[in-house]
């Protein structure tokens, strides 16, 4: 009886030690399964968020290619808008032979021509005044002697002036030494114009160039009007066969200039 129980106390001892291993491995290879339980859903929560952005970014960017096909439409009509009234302003409405019945100016007509092209009404006196004179037969005419805004509108009206020259409202102004356009100036730069030296200060447009001569000389003048309303009915142009520019503010409301 005292050989068998000390026969076995190694036994118990041996298989104490390995249920401890074994309650540890269990033990350890819960913890791990816990942990790889946790990372697997916190890996499964940032996927799922993960692929909520994704979705919402997918449908910010819908949103942005809807904007953007938007705009180009928006762009394309206002593109087309622009180019048609481009096409507009650059249209020109001419009329032949005119009489200006100016009344202001003591009582005459003045002879001339007119056409209209872009956001101007051009009038072009061909009766030989002094510069002061083109300018009061404007001013009578509630037109004002002719500001070129920039080099395509010079070029332009040169090429509409058949050899005469015409007085502009350009001058040359000594207390400044600079040439100066009257009244609110336009966009053409006028550094390259030499006036006030040898001939006089007054200047005048041919069909070469913009040059000065001596105010009390005498050439055509280039009146203009600026349209208030744009573009200017066609309907309107072939109708009216003579421009009546008198403080009549009806006929001007028709003609729509200011």
């Amino acid at each position: 009886m005292q050989e068998c129980s000390v026969t076995w106390k190694p036994i118990v001892i041996v298989l104490g030690i390995l249920c401890s291993l074994l309650l540890v491995t269990v033990a350890v290879l819960l913890t791990h399964i816990f942990q790889s339980r946790q990372e697997k859903h916190e890996h499964e929560q940032r996927l799922n968020n993960l692929d909520q952005l994704y979705h919402v970014m997918k449908n910010d960017s819908s949103l942005m290619e809807e904007r953007l096909r938007n705009k180009s439409l928006e762009f394309e009509t206002c593109k087309n808008t622009l180019d048609n009234l481009n096409r507009e302003q650059n249209r020109c409405y001419r009329e032949s032979k005119i009489d200006l019945k100016c009344f202001k100016y003591k009582g005459k007509q003045v002879e001339g021509h007119w056409f209209c092209c872009g956001m101007k009404c051009y009038y072009f006196i061909t009766d030989n005044v002094q510069w002061n004179g083109c300018k009061q037969i404007c001013q009578a005419c509630s037109l004002s002697l002719l500001k070129i805004d920039d080099e395509d509108e010079m070029n332009f009206l040169k090429s509409q002036l058949q050899g005469k020259r015409y007085w502009i409202g350009l001058t040359y102004n000594k207390s400044p030494k600079k040439q100066q356009w009257i009244g609110d100036p336009p966009k053409l730069d006028v550094a390259g114009v030499n006036l006030g030296h040898d001939r006089g200060n007054c200047a005048f447009l041919s069909s070469f160039q913009i040059d000065n001569e001596d105010c009390a000389k005498t050439c055509g003048c280039i009146c203009e009007k600026r349209l208030n309303i744009f573009p200017i009915l066609v309907t309107c142009v072939n109708q009216r066969k003579q421009l009546d520019l008198q403080s009549d503010e009806g006929e001007s409301e028709e003609m729509y200039l200011t």
